[in-house]
């Protein structure tokens, strides 16, 4: 180890004998860890408001840096634990990797905490919902691992590669554990993104029938209106409404 940062841990250590003020307990973090993990977020906002005479690392010189950085902490060890929870690893990674953008963007103390204990909430939401579903199969899993990688040009064929199994069995297995067939999922899984692109993207509608692989517009809306009984441009008002 070099001779200053050895020097610098053995002094920091030091301080804190002398001070008696260490960092926040190990058992309190892993409470909340297990908290996210367990999809328990009643639990996990007890933690949060659990308040200790510790204090929060160092991890940076500068004060904002200091406070950015151990939010992207919390959120790395967060989505680590919602995929110990059961959800699915790509999920977590991308939505670790929006929320530490946007804790970058802030330039406020108290937000980037706020933000920091709202994203710890939200992968405990998803490890919630996964576990409303008491049963799983590896290779339903496994599909929609992939499905969810692929969604925008997702081959039906492939999927049945990545698994590795006969097709009419993942059928099967999906209608055992999903209630639905496997391309009954992908379109789901479809307009589920397609409702989140109308709500938070500038993206027209032809764009994202065409990012989703619809054959056509016309066709994107009749599979949307059969989800959601509107049609895209009906939904994007209607959340536009809800804004103002």
């Amino acid at each position: 180890m070099e001779e200053n940062l050895k020097r610098n841990i053995v002094n920091k250590i030091f301080d804190m004998q002398e001070t008696e003020i260490c960092h926040n307990p190990y058992d309190h973090e892993q409470r909340k860890l297990f908290s996210i993990e367990s999809g328990d977020l009643r639990q996990l906002r007890r933690c949060q408001k659990e308040k200790y005479e510790g204090r929060l690392g160092r991890v940076a010189d500068e004060d904002l840096r200091n406070d950015k950085n151990i939010a992207i902490i919390v959120i790395t060890l967060a989505s680590r634990a919602a995929i110990r929870g059961g959800i699915s690893p790509e999920l977590a990674f991308t939505m670790a990797d929006n929320y530490i953008c946007d804790i970058e963007r802030q330039k406020d103390k108290k937000v980037i905490a706020k933000k920091a204990e709202e994203y710890e909430e939200e992968f405990a939401r998803q490890v919630m919902e996964a576990k409303k579903s008491p049963e799983t199969n590896h290779y339903v899993e496994k599909a929609k691992d992939y499905i969810y990688k692929h969604l925008h040009n997702v081959d039906i064929h492939r999927v049945w590669e990545e698994t590795g199994i006969n097709g009419d069995y993942l059928c099967r297995l999906f209608q055992k554990y999903e209630g639905c067939s496997v391309e009954e999922y992908i379109r789901k899984e479809k307009i589920k993104q397609a409702k989140e692109l109308l709500q938070y993207s500038n993206y027209h509608i032809q764009e994202i029938s065409e990012y989703l692989s619809f054959s056509n517009q016309s066709s994107f809306t009749k599979c949307f209106k059969l989800e959601t009984g509107m049609t895209p441009k009906e939904f994007r008002k209607s959340c536009f409404k809800q804004t103002r």
